[in-house]
């Protein structure tokens, strides 16, 4: 079935929507987690925000993004305007989160033990996620009110 250019623009908001939708709760969880202690926890859903409003942002420009390093979408997305350069770092710290809070193989090859995720470790990878979450929320606010 081949979509109309309407169709294709609606499906394209509807997916930045979804996306949009779906780092909100991440973000919020993130949030709650470290009010609950559970420091581990906000590092992988504040990782899981960043990924989810960064592909949010690429899908605003047609790409359907697959991955989970953030270093390597915001690279991807500065082709499409997205300033990004002075927060790939961090990115790459926070991309370790997708897998040392869930998977102890992972931290031990990484040198991560769970008492390292402090409750200032936490308040860190949040910080970096909502700087990320600044950067693309300029760039879609239009396109999550329509």
């Amino acid at each position: 079935m081949v979509l109309t250019n309407e169709e294709r623009r609606k499906k394209m908001l509807h997916d930045v929507k979804s996306w949009y939708e779906d780092a909100i709760r991440d973000l919020v969880k993130a949030n709650e987690c470290i009010k609950l202690g559970w420091n581990s926890d906000s590092c992988f859903y504040s990782q899981q925000a960043a990924e989810k409003i960064i592909k949010a942002f690429l899908r605003s420009k047609g790409v359907i993004a697959r991955g989970h390093k953030l270093e390597s979408l915001l690279k991807r997305s500065e082709a499409y305007g997205l300033e990004a350069g002075d927060i790939l770092e961090d990115a790459r710290r926070l991309s370790d989160q997708y897998m040392a809070p869930r998977y102890p193989n992972f931290r031990e090859e990484r040198g991560i033990k769970l008492e390292n995720y402090t409750e200032d470790f936490a308040n860190r990878c949040l910080r970096t996620a909502r700087i990320i979450w600044e950067k693309v929320l300029n760039q879609i606010k239009n396109m999550i009110t329509e």
